[in-house]
């Protein structure tokens, strides 16, 4: 079956953007996902491994709603959650200008201009493109100008900007990427803590405790990596209902 260059190209586009927008995370990683300056829910990821990493991939249809990352242990004490909860909104509160370009580019480039490709109209395309170029610009000036505030340096903000700038659909992701190059680090049973929305404590406790029978599973009974997921284990459960 004959398919036009115009919808590989569409299909391309997409793709792209889909495929920029996933994470893959290994043991020891998670991901918070936002709304708005809120933090909603805890994930560690697909059920299943690629290259002993976990799949995640975040809602397309909300680019304006980054992400962040979480280091969890189960050895020393990192900060407080409270500490940790304030600081993540800080850096939402300075992501979000970004994110919003952002979302400006994956509107045009992913949604208008494949389909404009697909029904033949070339100069909304192009116009597509213009005018995705023209918002991913103030975008990156913004994540260079406010690169210490968000913990790059020099050369993360400059090669986030130029991703953005050269590969188009990634425009999308901008704030995203920016959002989740900053690292927090946490114990594990500290999670839950993280100020999460109050219907979803229970969720995220759940896939925590999920998470750390999987991880004393991979571990030899009676070595100090078992014992140190047990005790986080024990903790959790501790927790008050």
């Amino acid at each position: 079956m004959y398919v036009s260059p115009e919808w590989l190209l569409a299909a391309g586009l997409v793709a792209i953007y889909l495929f920029d927008s996933m994470q893959f995370l290994q043991i020891g990683e998670a991901v918070v996902s936002t709304r708005r300056a809120s933090l909603r829910r805890l994930s560690f990821g697909s059920s299943f491994e690629l290259g002993g990493r976990r799949p995640y991939l975040p809602n397309p249809l909300t680019p304006w709603w980054p992400e962040l990352l979480v280091d969890w242990t189960t050895s020393a004490r990192g900060p407080m959650p409270e500490q940790i909860t304030t600081e993540m909104r800080q850096h939402l509160r300075m992501v979000q200008p970004i994110a919003w370009f952002a979302t400006l580019c994956a509107g045009l480039v992913v949604v208008i201009a494949p389909l404009a490709l697909v029904r033949g109209d070339e100069r909304v395309f192009v116009a597509c493109i213009l005018m995705c170029l023209l918002c991913a610009v103030p975008g990156c000036v913004l994540v260079i100008r406010r690169r210490k505030y968000l913990g790059l340096t020099l050369w993360q903000a400059v090669s986030i900007s130029a991703v953005a700038l050269i590969c188009l659909p990634c425009s999308g992701n901008l704030g995203r990427a920016t959002a989740i190059k900053r690292r927090w680090t946490a114990q594990a049973s500290d999670l839950p803590d993280l100020g999460f929305e109050v219907t979803e404590r229970a969720v995220n406790e759940g896939k925590v405790r999920e998470m750390l029978t999987r991880a004393q599973r991979l571990c030899a009974e009676g070595t100090m990596e078992y014992q140190l997921v047990t005790a986080q284990l024990k903790q959790l459960e501790a927790r008050p209902k």
